[in-house]
């Protein structure tokens, strides 16, 4: 086939090199829908593999406030055996915990048996906790009690239960613009006197695993 010619890509006639329609089939012969289609779904895929290893540590890796001053103070050695080891992602009820540039601290802790209007079920009892969130990013970000998770010493989760125990401060959903805070309850209903419950935050409702726990005295 001459150098000037090409074969048409349908009815494999051979035309002009430069023609974008066929003279035969009148077909355009420009690139296949579905081939751009699928170039551009696997250049989201690289893009979406390679943004969350450019991100920061600091911002993806839960941490206690201030543990970062502290191991400024470390020396080299003690930064080598803790690089080494694996992230921190339970933390004590006293700590307030840092995630993607937004800080979480559970407050206060309340168990009760309810009232004569609104009571769980036998061998359970109320555990109503109350979170502050600080926006602490550059960023607009959203809230939803449905992120939190409390797990029992059975390894057992529960969403958020719906009481009226809690229903003046219950933390409801919304966005936080940077430097805003919000503070609420949210209720969980767990085995009576269980010593194992954890507070476990998902980012979100759709996240398969906890992004960090908190234990709850």
């Amino acid at each position: 086939m001459d150098n000037q010619m090409k074969k048409c890509k349908y009815c494999r006639v051979d035309i002009p090199k430069e023609a974008k329609i066929c003279p035969n089939c009148r077909k355009k012969q420009g690139v296949k829908i579905w081939l751009i289609v699928l170039i551009v779904i696997a250049a989201m895929i690289i893009i979406g593999a390679i943004i969350p290893d450019n991100l920061s540590s600091t911002d993806n890796t839960p941490s206690s406030v201030g543990q970062s001053s502290q191991n400024d103070g470390a020396n080299s050695q003690t930064s080598t055996n803790e690089d080494s080891q694996s992230e921190k992602t339970e933390f004590k009820q006293s700590e307030t915990v840092s995630y993607q540039g937004v800080e979480y601290t559970v407050t206060d802790v309340q168990k009760t048996t309810g009232d004569e209007f609104d009571q769980p079920r036998d061998g359970y009892e109320y555990v109503i906790v109350s979170v502050k969130i600080e926006n602490k990013s550059e960023e607009k970000i959203s809230y939803n009690p449905l992120d939190w998770k409390m797990e029992n010493s059975n390894g057992q989760e529960e969403s958020q239960t719906f009481t009226i125990i809690d229903s003046n401060t219950a933390l409801s959903s919304g966005d936080l613009n940077p430097g805003g805070n919000v503070e609420g309850t949210i209720a969980f209903e767990q085995p009576k006197g269980d010593t194992g419950l954890k507070l476990n935050y998902y980012g979100n409702i759709f996240n398969e695993n906890a992004s960090f726990k908190i234990k709850i005295d």
